[in-house]
């Protein structure tokens, strides 16, 4: 979860769910070559959009596709690439975020933040769809990992299958890529490396990113900020990873 006015990305797509909030005014993207004015949108995973936020304050909330929280927003929006949210509802919203925002200090505070954020978008919880236990199971394994190394044949072996068939069943479990849930991964690692008090190179490498360069350029293709904007201006807690 990011609250920034320095948002400005190129054309991209990622795995992630994206809910853009403006706290302010309208602000301008393009999602798959239309260009809207909005105050709030939800964009499905492996949409092309561009944000071009810069000097709006906006709240940026991406989620893990393979989560009940994304799973919930999937189906709100019923396979729509994107969902613009109604001016009344925003108005809402812009009144609560200012209010509640400064009390997220730990888990607890995000998940009620969270929860009524979601109830005044008039999104239901829903659980995952994902089936596979084998998926379940390899989802965990990442999501508890405290090393930097992320080989996806260590994983494969340890369940028993080859590379080619763990990729195979990740994407036809939960619609994205394995190796694009992967680099998201090393990149949610090392925000939360950053607010744990690290450098941004002793993250990087923590993280399991080649250089401190590496990450820069993935951040800002992947959610238009820098390293440094995401330590400065955005909450990010490692119970995101877990929803």
């Amino acid at each position: 979860m990011v609250i920034s006015n320095t948002i400005d990305a190129e054309e991209h797509r990622h795995s992630f769910l994206q809910v853009t909030i403006s706290l302010e005014d309208e602000f301008d993207i393009d999602v798959e070559e239309q260009s809207l004015i909005c105050s709030g949108i939800i964009i499905n995973s492996n949409v092309v959009h561009r944000l071009k936020g810069a000097g709006h304050p906006l709240m940026l909330l991406l989620m893990d596709s393979t989560s009940e929280m994304a799973a919930s927003f999937k189906r709100y929006i019923e396979g729509q690439t994107y969902h613009v949210f109604p001016p009344g509802m925003m108005k809402t919203i812009r009144e609560f975020v200012p209010k509640e925002y400064p009390g997220v200090k730990d888990t607890d505070s995000y998940l009620s933040f969270l929860g009524q954020l979601m109830k005044l978008m008039g999104v239901e919880h829903v659980n995952t769809a994902i089936v596979d236990p084998r998926i379940r199971e390899f989802i965990q394994l990442i999501k508890d990992c405290t090393d930097s190394e992320h080989s996806v044949s260590l994983y494969a072996r340890q369940m028993g299958l080859s590379n080619s068939r763990l990729s195979h069943l990740f994407k036809e479990n939960t619609g994205i890529s394995l190796s694009g849930y992967m680099l998201l991964h090393k990149l949610q690692k090392a925000t939360y490396f950053m607010f744990k008090g690290l450098s941004i190179t002793d993250a990087a490498m923590a993280a399991g990113f080649d250089s401190p360069s590496h990450l820069a350029a993935t951040s800002k293709r992947l959610l238009g900020m820098t390293a440094k904007d995401i330590r400065k201006d955005s909450v990010f807690l490692k119970v995101s990873c877990l929803h």
